[in-house]
């Protein structure tokens, strides 16, 4: 089983409106209403795969209510631990020419809340073999983000725990080297991780190689439409994808993440798993919805990505 964690879910609203003006009445043409957060997309595409899940995370109000029915109604698996705070709102105004975010911040968890979730983890630690931790915390009573993490990634040592989220907070729990065995950031995020600017692509394969906070750790390092660096074990590679018109990036890189997690699941060899993985992120792409893609377009993804072993 895959277990998939999202602490600060949300419902994702999307508003199709004329363009956009500052102080100006807008009607809405079309109400778009999501189960969202990073998570909750890694959890769907891992329902779309067919592969045994179940989501973990915060849910509260009337908001939480409705995301767990719609997570139902899609057939996901979830352990949920219920809050007395409202499950937030992510509010998004598309007016066709661009698209404006408002995002709440998400709910304060209580001391008793975050002891519930932790009893609720470690009952079903055993049944799982990979793990996931995606997108952001709220706030939590008493304790900070890192804290909450540190003791979820303590109490599941004995999964190959994916973690993706943003790169200082990701520094931190690699910096205690805790149980973390996979991170996928963008080049961006891979800088900061290692303090440099402006690297080559060779330059990130020697970092991959001889940096200690990757030392136990494997890495996919993506580059937007130039592929992927992957360091696997003691091996690096280089993934190629072939060209595609995208409608929609939003959702690729938490695809990507379910795509690990399914390879990791199944015991697929390294090249194989960097081709499921970066085909679920691709097909994301070429959808409209954002954590969904096309079983059948992602088997025709896979013979197009170009896999190597990086060579110096």
């Amino acid at each position: 089983m895959i277990a998939t964690h999202t602490f600060n879910p949300s419902v994702d609203i999307t508003y199709e409106i004329e363009p956009l003006v500052v102080g100006e009445v807008h009607r809405v043409k079309q109400k778009i209403e999501n189960p969202g957060g990073k998570g909750i997309n890694v959890t769907k595409v891992l329902h779309q795969l067919g592969a045994a899940h179940c989501a973990f995370g915060y849910l509260g109000g009337a908001n939480g209510q409705w995301m767990a029915d719609a997570l139902k109604k899609m057939g996901i698996t979830s352990a949920f631990t219920l809050i007395e705070g409202q499950t937030r709102q992510s509010l998004a105004l598309n007016d066709g020419q661009a698209q404006t975010e408002v995002l709440e911040q998400g709910p304060t968890i209580s001391e008793s809340e975050q002891q519930a979730y932790f009893e609720n983890v470690t009952q079903h630690a055993a049944d799982a073999k990979v793990m996931t931790i995606s997108g952001s915390s709220p706030q939590f009573e008493t304790h900070s983000k890192f804290d909450h993490m540190a003791r979820i990634l303590k109490a599941t040592d004995q999964t190959y725990n994916i973690v993706d989220t943003h790169a200082g907070e990701l520094k931190a729990l690699l910096q205690a080297e805790l149980p973390i065995h996979c991170i996928k950031p963008n080049q961006s995020e891979f800088e900061m991780l290692v303090g440099e600017t402006e690297l080559t692509i060779e330059d990130c394969a020697r970092l991959l190689r001889t940096h200690a906070y990757f030392s136990n750790c494997d890495v996919f390092l993506t580059l937007g439409g130039d592929g992927a660096l992957v360091k696997w074990k003691q091996d690096v590679y280089r993934a190629t994808l072939p060209h595609k018109d995208i409608v929609n990036p939003v959702g690729s890189g938490d695809s990507t993440v379910a795509g690990i997690a399914y390879g990791v699941d199944q015991g697929l060899e390294p090249e194989a798993l960097i081709r499921q993985a970066l085909a679920c992120g691709t097909s994301n792409a070429l959808q409209e919805k954002t954590g969904f893609i096309d079983v059948s377009q992602v088997a025709e993804i896979k013979n197009e990505i170009e896999v190597e072993r990086f060579e110096w």
